[in-house]
């Protein structure tokens, strides 16, 4: 998550490395309203790491347990969709199902589909995985 959030960081401060990688990325550039959004993502890809870690430091004395669990459900759930969201429409432009609309490029939805998409969707499953770990070893407390 902090990787990401660096990225996220680099093209709201400017950065131009990669961004052809993400949808519409190059055609918002400079863009006001792209860049907080930019900025927005990045810090809460930064809370996501933080709370990556919470789950497995002993920061439950601090936030509680149940909050927790109840986030980092949901943090896997929304990367489980958001990587299965990118695989299936990548996989239904990749077969010309569907077609790209306004000024999108093969460059995005390929890594889409095949980076960033399952990249998403295993970050998803790990962070269910480690939301089930945590469950499992409260109940035993």
């Amino acid at each position: 998550m902090f990787v990401f959030a660096a990225m996220s960081f680099y093209w709201a401060l400017g950065g131009t490395t990669g961004l052809n990688t993400v949808s519409l990325g190059q055609e918002l550039a400079g863009e006001s309203w792209f860049i907080m959004v930019l900025w927005f993502t990045g810090f809460l890809k930064v809370i996501g790491g933080l709370l990556a870690l919470a789950l497995v430091r002993a920061w439950d004395r601090w936030i509680p347990r149940w909050l927790l669990l109840i986030a980092a459900w949901g943090v896997g759930v929304v990367l489980l969709l958001h990587g299965g969201d990118f695989m299936v429409q990548g996989a239904l432009t990749e077969t010309g199902i569907i077609s790209f609309s306004g000024p999108a490029t093969w460059t995005s939805a390929h890594w889409q589909t095949f980076v960033w998409g399952p990249w998403w969707l295993l970050g998803g499953l790990i962070f269910c995985l480690a939301a089930w770990n945590y469950q499992s070893i409260s109940a035993v407390d």
